[in-house]
C-alpha cells in the first residue's frame, strides 16, 4: 500500500511539474500583438517590425559587449532585484555607451514612425483596444 501511494505521488508530483513549465512557456511566446492586428498588416509593415526586432536584438548585443566588469558584477549580483539592477546599470554608463545606445534609439524611433505613419484606422483601433485591455490588466 506504502508503495502504491508513494508512485501515486511521484506521477502526480510530475504531472504538475509538467504542466507548470508549459504554462510558463506559453506566456513566453504570447504575442505583443493581438492576432486580429497581425492579419491586417501587409508585406511591409510586417517587415518594419522585423527591422526593428533586428535593431533592438543588435542594440542589446552591442551593449552587452561594452559592459565593464563592475557593470558584469552588477547583472551577476543575485542579492538584488531586477529593477536596481537596470537602474545601477543606466547609472554607471559611460558616455561610448550612452552615445551607441542613442544612434540605435534613433534608428528604431525612424522605424517605429514608419510604421505608425502606414498604419489605416482600423488598425490603429486595433492597437488601442490592445492597449486598453492590457491597462486594465496593470
Amino acid at each position: 500500500m506504502k508503495v502504491i501511494n508513494k508512485i501515486f505521488l511521484i506521477v502526480l508530483i510530475t504531472v504538475f511539474s509538467v504542466d507548470m513549465s508549459l504554462a510558463q512557456d506559453n506566456k513566453r511566446s504570447k504575442l505583443s500583438y493581438s492576432k486580429d492586428f497581425l492579419e491586417t498588416l501587409s508585406e511591409y509593415q510586417k517587415d518594419l517590425i522585423s527591422k526593428e526586432r533586428k535593431y533592438l536584438q543588435k542594440q542589446r548585443e552591442a551593449i552587452r559587449l561594452t559592459f565593464t566588469n563592475i557593470q558584469k558584477e552588477i547583472i551577476e549580483d543575485t542579492s538584488i532585484t531586477r529593477g536596481e539592477k537596470k537602474k545601477l546599470i543606466i547609472e554607471s554608463f559611460n558616455e561610448k555607451q550612452l552615445d551607441l545606445i542613442k544612434r540605435y534609439e534613433t534608428r528604431i524611433d525612424t522605424i517605429r514612425n514608419k510604421f505608425y505613419l502606414t498604419l489605416n484606422e482600423n488598425q490603429k483601433t486595433l492597437l488601442k483596444k490592445r492597449r486598453k485591455k492590457s491597462k486594465k490588466n496593470d
